[in-house]
């Protein structure tokens, strides 16, 4: 299945490890460019404007704007604080 997107959507940024709570952090109205290959699928999303982190991230979830849903582990990337970034994640599905 192909995840490809481009427009605005939320995405929600944690870090969740074993024996410690949960830390999400919803980033509303953010203007990506998704796209996905392979099988597992990987999907990379790319950010015009910095997201807000919690520590040590783990795991990604973006809502699009039909009410569909995706998310995964995070496996690499580019989260500079002042600028556009990307990161990579497996598609759990």
């Amino acid at each position: 299945m192909s995840y490809d997107f481009q427009g605005i959507a939320s995405v929600i940024t944690a870090s969740r490890h074993l024996g410690t709570p949960s830390d999400e952090r919803l980033n509303d109205s953010v203007n990506i460019q998704m796209s996905s290959s392979g099988k597992p699928t990987i999907a990379r999303l790319d950010f015009d404007t910095p997201l807000d982190w919690p520590g040590n991230p783990n795991f990604l979830a973006v809502n699009l704007p039909d009410g569909s849903s995706l998310s995964g582990v995070i496996i690499d990337m580019e989260r500079p604080t002042n600028a556009p970034g990307w990161v990579t994640f497996t598609v759990d599905d």
